[in-house]
């Protein structure tokens, strides 16, 4: 597609004041497709600005699981925790009922994505009647589907996709020191009463300019109108005000999934992308273990690509399961000659990977069950063809957290790579993570 630029915004203190003022600018529409979107500092700032775009009659939409963020997520962000300890926030930034409140009093549309199969959506789309009869179909219970997509569009020429939500965690504007442990240097904050004493994450967005913006629409349209919204159509192209952001890129396809019958999208662009590899695979997620993906990573290897893996250690992963279930996988991926490195000191979760240095995938899927299987969560990747993008997020993110992580050596993985928790057996044979 030609006309899309592309900037890699790594970490929540670059993502952050580029989304507000992006939010700030908006002129004719803004929609957010969020999997959480906490009541604490970060996001009553994103409130702030929402709020004042309302005001100046832009219509915003926003599609986030209410019930899950008041859950802090099905297994915990520590979101809770952190904001209790946090001196300067007497709120509940857990009362995201109340942030959906004051939004709505503004006019702004707010729908929970907490899945209800058995809506017929109001719409005319045949193609959206057909989805939501295949979901209603296909999918199990209500509960075990989530909507993990991270997508913002706005004025139909600014597109945000990646894996932040919205909360302290993510976004920020003093940038975390990488090489102290996330919990001390929040207590370092704390005790000299600095801003913004908070465990953060490794996280962030890419932000596309172009025409692409409105392909990501039309899938956000898609789970609005599922989910009960109007069927508003397609938005409106504002043009910009001012020069272009990011740097020219070649051709963006977005693949994306959803629990139905059909083959996973996102699943099947991996595999291609890894199948094709000649030279470099880079990979960067906090969840790697789904079987189909592991095995063609053996394979490239073992046919001389250089293969990079980058993936949480255990003491920093959200999700002792995830980790038990990845960690399970190392001895075969280190026997393929996968260079596996588990990032210190901060739970990274960013979700990209590298090809060749000329495609990246960027976007909300991890490389697991729930993401990777047929009939599980809804996910949305973009896939990016630029050298100069690819080799940029090889230097930012692979070349910049190598030092910062822990090399996983063949022979020394350890009793708890050999021997998997039961519980998490029992979760991989049900596919619930």
């Amino acid at each position: 597609m030609v006309g899309n630029r592309a900037e890699n915004l790594v970490d929540g203190h670059r993502t952050l004041p580029v989304l507000l003022a992006d939010l700030a600018a908006a002129r004719s529409t803004i929609h957010v497709s969020m999997f959480l979107f906490f009541n604490d500092p970060i996001g009553k700032e994103i409130e702030g600005v929402l709020c004042e775009r309302a005001r100046a009659g832009v219509k915003i939409r926003i599609l986030v699981n209410l019930e899950k963020t008041e859950m802090g997520d099905p297994f915990s962000t520590g979101e809770e925790e952190m904001m209790e300890e946090d001196p300067d926030f007497p709120d509940d930034a857990m009362d995201v009922d109340a942030l959906a409140h004051r939004l709505r009093n503004w006019g702004i549309k707010v729908l929970d994505s907490n899945l209800d199969f058995d809506k017929v959506p109001d719409t005319q789309d045949t193609k959206l009647s057909e989805q939501a009869r295949l979901i209603k179909e296909t999918s199990r219970m209500d509960a075990a589907h989530v909507d993990h997509r991270k997508v913002i569009t706005i004025d139909g020429r600014i597109a945000y996709c990646g894996s932040a939500n919205f909360g302290a965690q993510y976004l920020f504007h003093v940038p975390f020191d990488p090489a102290i442990e996330a919990h001390e240097e929040a207590d370092r904050v704390r005790k000299a009463n600095g801003p913004e004493p908070w465990w953060k994450w490794h996280d962030g967005f890419v932000r596309f300019e172009g025409p692409v913006a409105r392909d990501f629409d039309a899938y956000f349209r898609e789970r609005w109108v599922l989910d009960g919204g109007d069927d508003y159509g397609a938005v409106t192209t504002i043009g910009r005000m001012g020069p272009p952001s990011g740097i020219p890129v070649g051709a963006i396809s977005l693949r994306a999934n959803q629990p139905d019958n059909q083959p996973n999208h996102v699943r099947e662009v991996f595999l291609e992308c890894i199948a094709e590899a000649q030279r470099s695979i880079f990979i960067e997620n906090p969840y790697v273990y789904q079987t189909a993906v592991v095995e063609e990573l053996c394979a490239a290897a073992r046919r001389g690509v250089r293969v990079d893996l980058i993936v949480p250690a255990l003491k920093w992963n959200d999700n002792e399961f995830s980790q038990d279930a990845m960690q399970h996988e190392y001895p075969k991926l280190l026997d393929a000659s996968v260079r596996v490195y588990e990032y210190q000191n901060h739970f990274t979760h960013l979700k990209m990977a590298t090809f060749d240095e000329r495609i990246s995938i960027v976007g909300s899927a991890n490389l697991n069950f729930r993401s990777m299987e047929n009939d599980n969560d809804f996910e949305l990747v973009a896939r990016v063809e630029s050298e100069e993008f690819a080799r940029g997020i090889n230097a930012e993110v692979r070349d910049a957290d190598v030092p910062f992580s822990q090399k996983i050596e063949p022979g020394k993985v350890g009793f708890r790579a050999r021997v998997r928790d039961p519980r998490t057996v029992f979760l991989v044979w049900r596919r619930l993570i």
